[in-house]
């Protein structure tokens, strides 16, 4: 099966928050105190991402030319192919931060993290937060309960414009290409896609009238000493290993591990199971 990606066309947008309000409901996210704030944009609430809130749309005030103008991006997991998240998790014999292995979404393996925190260092875009109490790392799954069972992603489904898109890689970048020509025909003389070139090519790319700096993008995502990250994330999961009574790496070399950690794919999956019923279930009117 060919990997997906998402696509955002932020000409489209129109900053209504269908997609923060449908992320928090299928996924269970509870409601954050939160306000407007200054800056970059007066109308952007909440101020960022956190462990309970995975999506979110940042306002952006241009005034260029005497003319004041408001630009929107979308807020969320990239899913980068190359994604440092991955590289520096520190979870053996399998991460706990991975990949889907069909459709290329980056997700947390709740059964397996270990709330250490490498993955929030790591990433360039901000993306993976801790939950305190649940002591797990956060961030957007793509809706891989939803897509599993041949569904759109809550937030791609809920957009009234049609911003949001959802399918295979290969026909949102060619999507991405032909809309940003269409722009600069139509007057956006710098209209970009963002994503096909960063961090190996992502699997959420946004078509962006402006350019890149206006939205608080880097040209190429570097979030530094990924090697200190590393260093740092080994000892934490060795504290882990001790604080839990076992030492993990040598259980784990021995059938009993094997069966340990078959355990614990098990349950992931049967998550995975649960949810794809739940999908059925609740999509019965579309």
């Amino acid at each position: 099966m060919a990997e997906n990606s998402f696509y955002y066309d932020g000409s489209l947008c129109i900053a209504c928050r269908s997609c923060q309000v449908a992320c928090k409901q299928w996924n269970y996210l509870p409601g954050e105190k939160t306000c407007f704030f200054a800056a970059p944009g007066g109308y952007q609430n909440p101020a960022d991402l956190s462990s309970k809130t995975w999506t979110i749309l940042k306002f952006y005030e241009v005034d260029e030319k005497k003319q004041v103008q408001w630009l929107f991006r979308r807020h969320h997991c990239f899913h980068c192919t190359d994604a440092s998240c991955i590289d520096v998790c520190p979870v053996e014999p399998h991460k706990a931060m991975t990949r889907h292995p069909e459709f290329g979404t980056v997700y947390v393996n709740q059964e397996l993290c270990i709330g250490c925190g490498s993955c929030v260092d790591a990433c360039p875009f901000g993306v993976p937060h801790l939950d305190e109490e649940a002591e797990k790392s956060k961030k957007c799954t793509s809706c891989v309960d939803r897509v599993a069972n041949n569904k759109l992603p809550a937030c791609a489904k809920t957009c009234p414009t049609h911003a949001i898109r959802y399918g295979e890689k290969t026909e949102m970048y060619a999507l991405a290409v032909d809309r940003v020509e269409e722009l600069k025909a139509q007057g956006f003389p710098n209209a970009n896609v963002y994503g096909i070139k960063q961090q190996g090519g992502m699997h959420s790319i946004y078509v962006l009238p402006e350019r890149l700096e206006i939205y608080g993008l880097p040209v190429n995502p570097n979030k530094g000493d990924l090697d200190s990250i590393k260093r740092r994330g080994r000892e934490k999961f060795a504290a882990w290993q001790i604080d839990q009574g076992s030492n993990l790496a040598s259980v784990a070399a021995g059938p009993a591990g094997a069966a340990l950690l078959a355990g614990l794919a098990a349950a992931g999956l049967k998550k995975l199971a649960d949810r794809k019923e739940r999908v059925a279930s609740e999509e019965t009117e579309d």
